[in-house]
């Protein structure tokens, strides 16, 4: 009897510390549960309403992204303007050169043709019914009547600006204007041309009724005979031939105002945007 009794007292503290241990120690399920019970809650423990610091903030840098964006895009259309505008000055500088040799050239033809209207004046003065040498130069000084040379502007430079929104690439004021001047002037030079233009087409039509032109095919007769001697109408040709040689004059006076203007604009252009 005693022997059970101890056997059984051995046997139940050992059950029992197993029960109790196997107890006290959690299942391992039982921890994956409780963290995945901790993960599912921990948003709801970090959440919190934004303050209205932060929002002013936000919008703070918001907007000094955009407008930074802006000033960026400002700075790069400026720099891409300043390139374009020193390109149209180097255009414009050989445009300018282009029309004082144009001038030039032209001023030539033009002096020779006033003087010789003034001598044909001079000779329409005179009696020519009798006189063979004088009705020679007559026809020698013709052609002086009949033609008028008229300057050809090189506007390329002008009608890009132009296309481009008049002179707003232009930023330097001075040379703004002294451009604005030019292109008026030679819009001025236009008309003066159309009037010369007419004055010519008049006086030919009233030489045509003085002078036989088959004379310029052959020059085999040496009367030199003029179809009328009819003063009045000599006296109409010269009358023509007057206005010719004063619109003429004044034509080639406003060509070397601008052939002048056109130098002044290449020197101050070369300055401003420091060109060769």
């Amino acid at each position: 009897m005693t022997d059970n009794t101890d056997d059984g007292h051995l046997d139940n503290p050992t059950n029992t510390q197993s029960n109790l241990s196997a107890e006290a120690l959690p299942k391992a399920e039982d921890k994956q549960e409780t963290e995945n019970m901790e993960v599912h809650k921990h948003p709801h423990h970090v959440s919190h309403k934004k303050k209205w610091p932060e929002y002013l903030l936000e919008f703070l840098m918001l907007f000094l992204a955009v407008f930074l964006g802006f000033i960026a895009e400002n700075i790069r259309e400026q720099s891409v303007e300043r390139h374009r505008e020193k390109e149209y000055m180097q255009s414009m500088i050989e445009d300018l050169a282009q029309d004082t040799l144009e001038v030039n050239r032209v001023s030539l033809v033009n002096v020779a043709a006033i003087g010789n209207l003034d001598t044909l004046m001079d000779l329409l003065k005179l009696p020519l019914s009798g006189d063979t040498a004088t009705r020679k130069k007559l026809y020698f000084f013709l052609p002086a009547s009949m033609t008028a040379e008229l300057c050809v502007f090189t506007q390329r430079t002008l009608s890009q600006l132009k296309n481009a929104g008049g002179l707003r690439l232009v930023k330097k004021k001075e040379v703004a204007d002294l451009i604005s001047l030019y292109d008026s002037k030679i819009q001025y030079l236009v008309i003066i041309a159309k009037s010369l233009d007419e004055v010519t087409t008049d006086a030919d039509r009233i030489g045509s009724e003085i002078y036989d032109l088959n004379y310029y095919r052959s020059h085999h007769d040496s009367n030199y005979d003029l179809t009328t001697y009819d003063p009045k109408i000599l006296k109409k040709f010269s009358n023509f031939a007057q206005v010719e040689q004063t619109i003429f004059a004044f034509y080639e006076a406003h060509l070397q105002e601008e052939k002048q203007l056109a130098i002044r604009l290449i020197k101050l252009v070369k300055k401003e945007y420091h060109l060769e």
